[in-house]
């Protein structure tokens, strides 16, 4: 999966964050995502939503974070060195984003990914970008404003 990224970036490229989530791999632009880090204290936010893990304090910014998994009714995947993605909106607030597994950063080609069909069963087409199709690899590619928006 990994595809090294050697020279210049062209412009109608994307730098994905990939990552396991519900048996699936999914991404964020790279650009939506201020940083990755090791998934720190957890302070539990109650009266929160379900898929509200709680509260974090990143350098003195307080961060909601969330569990993709349960917020979008995946199945929990098991086995891996969770992150946890920090994603800077255009109005300065950040939402933390507890991921199981990261897996990569690729490079690709805006063309390469495809739009989601609507009639796919399971999947919210209005929460995704599209698929980006890799060899026998499928990437979901996530709208971040969408995926994350409180239900």
């Amino acid at each position: 999966m990994s595809d090294e990224v050697q020279g210049e970036v062209s412009a109608d490229s994307v730098m994905l964050v990939v990552f396991a989530a519900g048996n699936s791999l999914m991404a964020f632009d790279a650009r939506s995502v201020g940083e990755v880090i090791r998934v720190p204290v957890i302070t539990k936010a109650y009266g929160a939503a379900p898929y509200v893990l709680g509260v974090v304090n990143l350098r003195g910014r307080i961060i909601t974070v969330i569990d993709l998994e349960e917020k979008l009714s995946l199945p929990r995947t098991r086995g891996g060195d969770p992150r946890l993605l920090v994603i800077e909106d255009q109005g300065g607030e950040a939402i933390g984003v507890y991921v199981p597994a990261l897996r990569d950063v690729i490079q690709a080609e805006a063309t390469e990914i495809q739009t989601i069909r609507a009639d796919i069963r399971g999947a919210d087409p209005e929460l995704f970008i599209g698929v980006l199709r890799r060899d026998d690899v499928l990437v979901a590619v996530l709208d971040p404003t969408r995926s994350l928006a409180a239900a």
